[in-house]
């Protein structure tokens, strides 16, 4: 990458990764942070943690680091729009005068351009230091924080290691124009919420810069200081009705090698609502039938003892979770999406031994999200409002802050309350974050967090160029040329699937 600030950004050395490799200083700088930059910045993110072995923390430190930058470039913007308005920023009276106008004028106008940034020689660089287990990453511009700046800061972050959830925060009367309200309390609760402690977050200023700094202490003990889940979703979780007794008796059947394909479909059809669901879901567009069935024993031929507990185990996930929450139909149609996709790359990735639970752990790996959506609805409501407002694509990065805990893990313990096996729980735990599952899961679990990002893609939560790329090369997906017509061929033919259907 060549060193040409004018356009683009700078990254030194330019060999980063062989730097990486050997833990010398690599930093990445720009005047904005335009796609191809930020992009770099991710690359450079994910090959520090993946030196570490602590690839699980990427979403957090992406987030804390993207906020801390785009704070950055607001300090730098605002600098130039006082110069530009002829103001002194160190006067108190021209202070007040230039932020009463700033935000309006910079951000709703775009007054402050990118030639406005070079003419002053604003820049943000983003440093990184590894040594000795230590990764320090240093946010710096050259103009430097005002004391009252700072003041608001400190206090932000003192308020944000004190709050529980960060309805708080919302509750608080805060100052966003200043560039660090919301979205820097998010970021610091994120940080916090990882384990690491508050001196490890500081900003500060030294001659004509201000450096922003999050320090990770490594440790081998991953997740250690893990967030205990919300009273709330605690005690939520707890009231979750078990299986249906019904349900488990036919599943005992399906164990039992002795039983005859009569007896099972006798069984199921005892119960009329749960054999309109079988068959619901064996001919719909997420489960992978060859043709259509249209009674019990078809289906029990068809796809057998296996796929019958898994269309069995389906149905009764839905039944307990549609008869409790509302909001579950539409997160239920993408969970199908899902499903199909992951049993499709099962297929093609040859991993035939993983059919039986990939369908099945796709189709459950968002059973947390509607918990979520239920048992908070008004945070829920305030998380998606500062997503919107700090460019944020997905809430799954921040449900820890707003929640204690993430929908992955959530998902986990409803399945674990569920009795259900090792494999199907790891994967679904695991599947936000597929580095830290354990070894003998990780196979399923990237399937199941592949099959989700492609879905995600197409609601533009993320971007091709941001899916894992150990998982990528753990199926030789070696370009994103490849991935997007890999994806091509999911969605053909999940349309094909659908229009057989109706």
């Amino acid at each position: 990458m060549k060193g040409d600030f004018q356009s683009h950004f700078r990254i030194y050395p330019e060999d980063y990764k062989s730097a990486i490799e050997e833990e010398r200083d690599v930093y990445l700088q720009f005047y904005f942070l335009n796609p191809d930059a930020e992009i770099a910045l991710l690359k450079i993110i994910n090959l520090y943690l993946e030196r570490c072995d602590v690839l699980y923390l990427k979403d957090m430190l992406t987030t804390v680091v993207k906020e801390l930058v785009n704070n950055a470039i607001k300090a730098n913007m605002k600098r130039a729009y006082f110069a530009d308005n002829n103001l002194d920023i160190n006067s108190a009276d021209n202070y007040a005068v230039g932020m009463r106008t700033f935000k309006s004028e910079a951000f709703e106008k775009e007054k402050i351009s990118f030639e406005e940034l070079v003419r002053y020689k604003l820049v943000v660089r983003v440093s990184f230091v590894l040594k000795n287990n230590r990764l320090a990453v240093h946010v710096i511009n050259n103009s430097p924080i005002l004391p009252q700046e700072l003041e608001k800061i400190h206090t932000i972050i003192e308020k944000a290691y004190v709050y529980s959830d960060i309805s708080q925060a919302f509750d608080d009367v805060l100052d966003d124009t200043e560039g660090a309200g919301l979205g820097l309390i998010m970021a610091v609760m994120l940080f916090k919420n990882a384990g690491f402690p508050k001196e490890s977050f500081r900003i500060t200023k030294k001659e004509n810069l201000t450096i922003a700094t999050v320090i990770l202490q490594l440790s081998t003990e991953k997740g250690k200081n893990a967030v205990p889940v919300a009273e709330e979703l605690a005690r939520e979780i707890d009231t979750i009705p078990g299986f249906p007794s019904n349900i488990k008796e036919i599943q005992m059947l399906c164990s039992n090698p002795d039983s005859k394909i009569k007896d099972i479909s006798e069984r199921i059809k005892r119960d009329p609502g749960l054999t309109t669901n079988i068959l619901k879901i064996a001919n719909s567009a997420g489960y992978m039938t060859i043709n259509r069935v249209s009674s019990i024993e078809e289906a029990v031929m068809k796809i057998g003892m296996k796929g019958i507990n898994t269309l069995l185990i389906a149905s009764a996930v839905q039944k307990v979770l549609e008869s409790r929450y509302k909001k579950f139909e539409t997160t239920w149609k993408d969970s199908y999406k899902t499903a199909f996709y992951c049993q499709r790359l099962t297929v093609k990735f040859k991993k035939h031994n993983l059919l039986e639970f990939a369908y099945l752990a796709a189709l459950l790996s968002s059973i947390g999200k509607l918990v979520i959506l239920s048992i908070k609805p008004e945070i829920s409501e305030k998380i998606k409002s500062l997503v919107g407002r700090k460019g944020i694509s997905d809430t799954g990065i921040i449900e820890e802050i707003g929640l204690g805990v993430s929908h992955s893990t959530l998902g986990a313990l409803i399945l674990r309350k569920w009795k259900f096996n090792d494999a199907l729980v790891n994967s679904i735990e695991y599947h936000t974050r597929p580095h830290m599952a354990p070894h003998q899961y990780r196979e399923l679990t990237y399937l199941v967090y592949l099959s989700n990002v492609l879905v995600d893609i197409e609601h533009t939560r993320i971007r091709y160029e941001l899916i894992d790329e150990v998982v990528l090369q753990y199926f030789h997906i070696s370009s994103k040329e490849e991935l997007i017509s890999l994806h091509e061929m999911l969605k053909m033919a999940y349309a094909v699937q659908l229009q057989e259907i109706k």
